[in-house]
């Protein structure tokens, strides 16, 4: 199937789930839609293309949004994209800071599919100090995506925090992760050897459709929506707080419900206590939620970031029985970020047929570090795939794709994993896990009128 095709259906099977959800049969969706007879069916089997107009009059009609109706571009319809070093150096460009020449950027591999925007970036300002108010130094304001940045040669890093600058020199392989909107730059300690980083941002659960939402809700509900994770703000309190206020639940009410006094369920829910594992299991009940949604996540940032150098980093061989195949080193993350795993892979086999597939639920993205090219085969739809990575280059890989590496021409390649989640979080997973029989394909595409 061409990708336009693939396109043109997804769109008409959007088309249909939203007339089904709106309880439209063919003959009132033509009616409201001014459509000619007949034609609804075609547009809702891709025969016909779902044409910006009739995006925009459905979400003028019907309670609906044009982005409800738009499907994504599949732009690895092979299950990776490759991105060669050659194309990657003609997307260069010089962005000037103060007027003088302050990075260079280059694009890596980059798809529709997921949020990553990873950018390599060699540093230009050149700095004989490691103080964080350099005056050579040109600050951004911060920006919305989380960064994972990986450092190749010697790189200042410069972070702010509640108005308080920090600098940290950085080597090849360290590693660092950060929250958005913290002002930061880079600059190089030497003009003698490259000072570049990986810039890989990305938006995770922030973008999309939930930045829509609340910039619809506006400033004053966001506000009122963010949950601090601060040191001493992290009990359970907000979250049983929550769904008491979903539920229209009162403190007598839930104690009631639970059996824990109403003092008690009271410094439970104003969050001055920690429940216990009983209480936890008691009021999740209570609520009708599980427990894990009464568990508030942690950041084990540092005023906004998390640092690995390589020194400290854990390191460990893959897979634990028969041929080792790599060796894995865990680079910066944070538990805010369960879902995302940054890792850097040195691959110890030259043989592609010994070695073990590597395969994750996550979108990963793979840039080839160091000297030495990699062989790189996976496995999509039935068919087999196999290509020669060179330093420099770099490739997205979609969820479930397994993947292995090998030394291509000797030598001990390397490479970096980052590894995110999309939009397709727990709560959907367990979600599409519950369906009925065959629901799972009318999810990814309704093809049918919701009855006969």
């Amino acid at each position: 199937m061409r990708p336009e095709e693939g396109f043109a259906r997804r769109a008409g099977a959007l088309l249909r789930a939203a007339a089904n959800d709106l309880k439209r049969d063919d003959e009132n969706a033509e009616r409201e839609l001014g459509l000619e007879k007949g034609t609804f069916a075609q547009y809702a089997d891709g025969r016909r293309p779902v044409d910006w107009e009739l995006m925009r009059r459905a979400a003028q009609t019907w309670p609906l949004n044009e982005r409800d109706l738009l499907p994504l571009h599949d732009d690895s319809p092979a299950g990776v994209r490759i991105m060669r070093q050659e194309e990657s150096r003609a997307s260069s460009r010089v962005l000037s800071r103060a007027g003088e020449p302050y990075y260079e950027y280059r694009d890596t591999a980059m798809s529709r599919i997921a949020s990553y925007r990873p950018e390599w970036i060699r540093m230009l300002r050149v700095v004989d100090d490691n103080e964080p108010e350099n005056p050579l130094v040109q600050w951004n304001r911060g920006h919305l995506l989380y960064q994972f940045t990986y450092f190749i040669g010697p790189v200042n890093y410069y972070y702010r925090w509640d108005g308080v600058s920090h600098c940290v020199p950085m080597e090849t392989g360290d590693s660092v992760w950060g929250l958005p909107f913290a002002p930061h730059s880079f600059a190089a300690r030497t003009s003698a050897e490259p000072a570049c980083i990986l810039a890989l941002t990305y938006g995770g659960s922030l973008v999309g459709d939930a930045q829509r939402e609340l910039a619809v809700l506006g400033n004053a509900a966001t506000q009122a929506l963010a949950v601090p994770l601060a040191e001493g703000a992290r009990l359970p309190g907000a979250a049983i707080r929550s769904f008491m206020d979903a539920g229209a639940v009162t403190v007598a009410e839930l104690a009631d419900r639970t059996g824990i006094s109403p003092r008690r369920t009271e410094e439970l829910a104003g969050g001055s206590v920690s429940p216990d594992a009983k209480e936890l299991a008691l009021l999740a009940t209570g609520l009708g939620v599980s427990v894990r949604d009464l568990l508030l996540p942690r950041s084990g940032t540092v005023d906004g970031v998390s640092v690995q150098h390589a020194r400290d980093a854990r390191s460990w061989v893959w897979p634990g029985d028969g041929a080792t195949a790599y060796r894995i080193t865990r680079l910066a993350g944070d538990p805010l970020h369960p879902h995302t795993s940054a890792l850097q892979v040195d691959v110890l086999l030259d043989d592609v047929e010994q070695a073990a597939p590597l395969t994750t639920y996550q979108h990963q993205y793979l840039y080839v570090l160091g000297d030495d090219p990699v062989g790189l085969r996976w496995e999509f739809a039935g068919e087999r795939f196999e290509y020669t990575l060179g330093p420099g280059d770099s490739a997205y890989v979609r969820p479930q794709v397994p993947i292995t590496f090998a030394a291509a021409r000797g030598g001990r390649p390397r490479v970096l994993l980052l590894r995110i989640s999309g939009a397709v979080t727990p709560e959907v997973r367990y979600a599409v896990g519950t369906m009925a029989a065959g629901g799972i394909d009318r999810y990814v595409a309704e093809d049918r009128l919701w009855y006969s």
